[in-house]
């Protein structure tokens, strides 16, 4: 070997260790590396003559820390078939960092090297560059070894394309005993040698035998299939081993908390969404009456919302890590105060929601929510919505229509009275809405019949829902009615009677949202206030569905209010003054 020389100021002074023909593979070994200070080296081997290359290996270190990153360029002085010399580059020699390293634990695989191979040429130096990572304080090298012949070959002038062929050899597990060492039938893992698969049939009980102690490929059962990534719509895992390597410290340990806090998000939220996971957890919910319905309908089965769920339990967790590390109390160590953390955030999923998403869990689990949909949204807002445009248009073209368009004056020119005027239009009015309520009780009673739910609501509890919607329709065709006896004009009759009953029903609208009705978590207290400012409210559906008496007393006054506005708007109408 001829004559090496370096750029750089060497750490042990001692050049001759990259052609020693001695690898260091252990801290104990007596063998010794080429050590530089970090950053970039440029090294140079030289001969007197020129000698037949073929191939250079440029050994890594054993230690991570010193490893090089990049072999930016490798430079070959040759000789042409002229007797001319010229240099070749290589640029980017490439190192297997998935081969001759653990990423995840940063430690090296001793006996890795940066090859290039290529066809014979007559070389008299090399001068080779390599650098370590940005923030490492040595670059350390284990070895240079060139391949070749002493005696030169003819010049070169033209640089043909490289190929080789691997020679054949036997399978890559060895068989003792009829037992397979290393291949995973079925799939494409394997494992070094010291491990018998032959048990693992892809039950649930089957198992893998260690047979040594130097094998670091052991694989998990489900866990090796990239399926479940495909199907949630993401990327399966993978180390950025380009950007990774050239980083610094600071920057390769955010970046493998990152990649651990991304994929652990995955894992979890793929683990809560399977069929077993989710019975669990609806096992653990059935104290508080919530069903898998429910569950499916809170998101708790859907990966993205789980996947949510997630982000905030991890983002809570290294908050509160961090905060305890800073201020660690006498007795506390790191991982204690992991493991107290991970209890707290595991004691379960009830127990770990604020008390109020708790609570109102228990309440929906409690709660009959199809009588709640059939009687506190249908009948008490959207089933009264037609109803009430009916009745607001109707007792207005009764009695202050006529009178405003002048058709009163030609009924009250002939023998009739004012009172049998005022009791034909309010039996009308009154009698439409009891056979439009009549026509509703029929036929909420057959889709009643049709349909398959878990409910408290029976045919003779839906039939005082209906009767209690009747009677709410009565009290307001009865202010409706007071309303048209009382002005000429029908635009006052209109402002006043329909004015208050679309006031009532917006009103009932906003105070379903802070009544008791809805789970305590998204109840908006302050709207409940809404409930006392509209007759609606006197409609109490939540007694009719419990089968207390409590609703008796409410539609009581609605059937008053009823017959006092129908009384008052008659008298008023039969001594008021008409234009006629």
């Amino acid at each position: 070997m001829g004559r090496g020389t370096c750029g750089d100021q060497l750490i042990n002074n001692v050049l001759k260790l990259l052609t020693d023909e001695m690898i260091k593979y252990q801290e104990f070994d007596l063998a010794e590396e080429y050590t530089a200070k970090g950053g970039t080296s440029q090294i140079k081997l030289e001969w007197d003559d020129f000698k037949t290359v073929r191939g250079l290996m440029i050994y890594n270190s054993y230690d991570y820390a010193e490893t090089f990153v990049d072999v930016s360029k490798v430079e070959f002085e040759y000789k042409r078939a002229d007797g001319s010399t010229a240099t070749a580059v290589i640029e980017d020699l490439p190192f297997d960092w998935d081969w001759n390293a653990e990423l995840d634990f940063e430690f090296m695989r001793p006996g890795g090297s940066a090859i290039a191979e290529f066809n014979e040429m007559p070389v008299k130096s090399i001068t080779i560059t390599v650098s370590s990572a940005a923030d490492a304080e040595h670059l350390a090298l284990g070895e240079i070894i060139v391949l070749g012949k002493d005696a030169p070959c003819d010049g070169v002038d033209e640089f043909k394309a490289y190929s080789y062929t691997n020679a054949e050899y036997g399978p890559s597990h060895i068989v003792v005993d009829s037992q397979n060492f290393g291949t995973v039938p079925g799939t494409d893992l394997s494992t070094n040698y010291g491990y018998d698969v032959l048990h693992d049939d892809g039950t649930d009980d089957a198992y893998i035998l260690q047979k040594g102690v130097a094998d670091q490929f052991a694989y998990f059962k489900d866990v090796y299939s990239t399926s479940f990534y495909a199907e949630a719509g993401e990327t399966p895992p993978r180390y950025d081993l380009s950007s990774l390597m050239t980083a610094s410290e600071a920057e390769r340990s955010e970046y493998r908390d990152e990649y651990a806090a991304r994929n652990s998000l995955i894992f979890l939220a793929g683990n809560m969404i399977r069929e077993e996971n989710i019975q669990s957890a609806l096992d653990a919910l059935q104290a508080y009456g919530v069903t898998k319905e429910q569950y499916t309908a809170f998101g708790f089965a859907d990966y993205s919302k789980v996947k949510e769920i997630a982000v905030s339990s991890l983002v809570e967790f290294r908050a509160k890590y961090e905060y305890r590390l800073a201020n660690i109390k006498e007795g506390e160590t790191p991982a204690s105060i992991a493991q107290e953390l991970t209890k707290d955030i595991s004691q379960g999923f009830l127990a770990s929601l604020p008390s109020e998403v708790s609570d109102a869990l228990e309440e929906i689990g409690a709660s009959d929510m199809y009588g709640v949909l059939v009687g506190s949204i249908f009948f008490k807002m959207a089933g009264l919505l037609l109803p009430i445009i009916y009745l607001i248009m109707t007792s207005n073209s009764l009695i202050a229509g006529q009178v405003d368009s002048g058709s009163m004056a030609y009924v009250l020119s002939s023998s009739v009275k004012r009172k049998t005027v005022t009791f034909t239009q309010a039996i009308f009015l009154i009698g439409s809405l009891f056979l439009m309520f009549c026509c509703t009780s029929i036929t909420s009673m057959v889709c009643f019949a049709l349909v398959d739910v878990t409910t408290d609501l029976t045919y003779a509890k839906l039939l005082l829902i209906n009767l209690g919607a009747f009677l709410v329709m009565f009290a307001m065709s009865g202010i409706c009615f007071l309303a048209s006896c009382w002005f000429n004009r029908s635009k006052n009759s209109m402002a006043l009677g329909g004015g208050l009953n679309m006031f009532f029903l917006v009103a009932t609208m906003l105070g379903l949202f802070g009544s008791p009705v809805l789970p305590s978590i998204v109840r908006m207290k302050a709207l409940n206030n809404f409930n006392y400012v509209s007759i609606i409210s006197l409609f109490d559906v939540v007694s009719i569905l419990e089968g207390t008496t409590a609703f008796l007393w409410k539609l009581g006054i609605l059937a008053a209010v009823g017959i006092v506005c129908y009384i008052v708007g008659s008298r008023k109408f039969a001594r008021k003054d008409l234009p006629l």
